[in-house]
């Protein structure tokens, strides 16, 4: 029954019940209890009828406490199901949701979705939002930049990393950008930013832009490997890119390669004896350019004041050499 139905129906009792008692004793009834102070008359039927009316108010603010309550509790339970579709949106975003729920059963979902990773197969149609969010995914998968005020995420999220890379391909001259103001920037996007500016610019532009700047190894063996094809920059400039940072002897060895096929042998040998000079760690590439241009009588000055376990491969080529059997190149062994 309805609250409406309840409440007109319980009326139409209690007037019924009054017209009947009324009709049988249209008396008065008087009740005193001293103790009490009270001191009442009424007529009979209003006796009759009160215990009735006071269950029926009774009643009537049960049903509206209990009926509030449902409605807050439902309202509660809408309102956590749209903030559940807001998080499925933040964590397709891959942003770490805080949206409150208060509902206990739609939070342990929330928590649970807060620790997986979501991907899209498919496009969704269930939710406006989800949907908006689902077309801007794909689109940055394609290649497409979209505005930063569109996209609304931190830098440091995946998909605005992404995005950026968009903007890279997009705009060389955003690539410079990156580069000047590097601090601002994750490591891998100013990389990004770097290949580009590196394929699209001479050198000397870049060693422009990049002074003062702290690049990674892999950053100046990709300019210096460039610049064995335009030689820009002096053996000065080499030797402080390569000093400022720690490279192998196996990465040293492949710069050099790439130098020989356009740097002069005399420079080469130079700026390779200039690096074990300044890095003892350094001499077996120093030991390579040697080998490589035949200079074995300076290399066998070098492995002289060598100690007994170092160098082995280049003190075994020495003695081949001496016996007359070195038919072998440098590039056959692998040197660390």
């Amino acid at each position: 029954m309805g609250f409406r139905k309840y409440i007109i129906a319980t009326i139409l009792f209690l007037l019924i019940v009054a017209a009947y008692v009324s009709s049988i004793s249209s008396g008065d009834f008087q009740v005193k209890i001293v103790e009490l102070g009270i001191n009442k008359t009424l007529p009979i039927y209003m006796w009759i009828i009160m215990p009735a009316l006071v269950l029926f108010v009774a009643t009537i603010l049960h049903m509206i406490f209990y009926g509030t309550k449902g409605y807050l509790q439902r309202t509660t339970v809408k309102k956590d199901i749209s903030k559940l579709a807001m998080l499925l949106n933040d964590r397709l975003l891959n942003k770490s949701s805080s949206i409150a729920i208060k509902t206990p059963e739609i939070k342990e979902i929330s928590d649970v979705l807060n620790t997986v990773e979501m991907k899209i197969t498919k496009d969704s149609e269930s939710s406006p939002l989800v949907a908006s969010t689902v077309k801007m995914i794909k689109n940055i998968e394609n290649g497409k930049y979209i505005s930063a005020k569109e996209l609304k995420l931190p830098a440091d999220n995946i998909w605005a990393i992404r995005n950026t890379k968009n903007r890279l391909h997009d705009d060389e001259n955003y690539a410079i950008e990156v580069i000047k103001d590097v601090q601002n920037y994750p490591t891998d996007l100013v990389e990004e930013a770097f290949d580009i500016a590196l394929s699209n610019r001479p050198v000397e532009n870049i060693k422009r832009l990049t002074q003062s700047k702290d690049l990674s190894n892999s950053m100046v063996q990709k300019l210096l490997i460039k610049d064995a094809d335009q030689l820009s920059l002096t053996n000065h400039e080499i030797l402080e890119y390569i000093g400022d940072h720690s490279f192998t002897n196996k990465e040293l060895i492949t710069i050099a390669k790439n130098y020989k096929k356009t740097m002069a042998p005399e420079q080469l040998i130079s700026l390779f004896e200039d690096l074990s000079s300044k890095n003892e760690d350094l001499t077996a590439s120093y030991l390579y350019i040697l080998f490589e241009y035949q200079m074995i009588e300076k290399a066998r000055e070098v492995l002289l004041y060598s100690q007994k376990g170092e160098f082995m491969i280049f003190k075994a080529l020495l003695d081949l050499k001496d016996a007359g059997k070195y038919n072998y190149s440098i590039d056959d062994f692998i040197i660390e």
